[in-house]
């Protein structure tokens, strides 16, 4: 409805038409206002969306007050864990096959990392490294053919390694089974029995205890073995043809390393692998156990390989 001028000049009727559109204004109802002030008024009326925020202006400060304290609290967690993965750990460490390829570089690895604190050399005879491992090292010399009376050699300690190992030629059938399996169940049996919560086992490519052939199925049977032990952390490696400079000769390695190399160059991580890369995944999963879920876990050549090399 349109005013005429006659509005605006009366005073009364201006009165009149402000007292009303003042009312209305109270009442929430727009409908009988001129067509400017109508329009005016409508655009100054909060939406329905509008009122509802208006209506809880205590929800956003609230859920913010809640927030806060979460997102601090979490940081600080962030951080004192960061500082508890940089601190050593203070491991202790024994190891049995200390002489062998694969035991000499573990040992290596073992002397010059922070996060483990002692380490016992099991040994037959005693060892001769260079000075620093020598002064990081204690030696217990033990029979393993008496290894039950040597049980204070196995006490106190948080990991153990076994790399111990020979061949069917050099040791016979039976001196093979009596060190790759007797000795190998006997350390593993002494260490669970005395608290040792990690067990780390050299096994070889292969592996399989229902294997005809005398090796793989050896190690399988340890495999197995020492897996039922349940040790809180097992882990086993499965290394393929060892590279290294071996102070003894090996014919039968020799010879089939010559024949492989050509393989071994243009898939490096098929069915070879060097000493050091196995003591270098060995040292990389001791540190950091609980990144496996399994209280047994295998790692195969290829396993060994990455996790050297994401370990250099």
């Amino acid at each position: 409805m349109a005013l005429s001028s006659k509005v605006f000049c009366t005073g009364q009727k201006h009165f009149r038409s402000l007292k009303m559109s003042t009312e209305e204004e109270a009442s929430g109802t727009v409908d009988n206002i001129p067509g400017e002030i109508k329009e005016e008024q409508m655009a100054e009326q909060p939406t329905a969306e509008q009122s509802e925020v208006e209506a809880t202006p205590t929800e956003e400060p609230e859920v913010q007050n809640e927030e806060v304290p979460n997102q601090e609290q979490d940081q600080l967690h962030s951080e004192n864990a960061e500082k508890v993965c940089s601190q050593p750990q203070s491991l202790r460490a024994f190891v049995v096959g200390g002489s062998g390829e694969v035991g000499k570089q573990l040992v290596k690895q073992l002397a010059f990392n922070s996060d483990i604190k002692q380490i016992t050399l099991i040994v037959r005879q005693p060892i001769k490294y260079d000075d620093y491992i020598d002064n990081r090292t204690v030696q217990k010399i033990v029979d393993f053919e008496k290894l039950e009376e040597h049980k204070d050699a196995f006490a106190e300690h948080d990991v153990g390694y076994c790399t111990l190992g020979t061949t069917r030629g050099r040791a016979g059938v039976d001196g093979f089974k009596r060190v790759d399996h007797d000795y190998v169940v006997t350390v593993a049996k002494m260490a669970k029995e005395l608290g040792c919560k990690q067990f780390h086992l050299c096994s070889s490519k292969g592996a399989n205890e229902k294997s005809t052939i005398l090796y793989p199925k050896v190690k399988g049977q340890v495999e197995r073995e020492i897996t039922e032990m349940n040790f809180d952390k097992c882990f086993i490696y499965r290394p393929g043809l060892l590279l290294t400079k071996r102070s003894e000769r090996r014919w039968g390695e020799l010879i089939f390393t010559g024949i492989l190399k050509p393989i071994t160059f243009f898939f490096p991580t098929l069915i070879s692998v060097p000493t050091e890369s196995i003591a270098k995944a060995m040292l990389a999963v001791t540190i950091q156990p609980d990144k496996y879920e399994n209280k047994a876990t295998i790692f195969e050549n290829k396993d060994i390989h990455k996790l050297a090399d994401e370990n250099k």
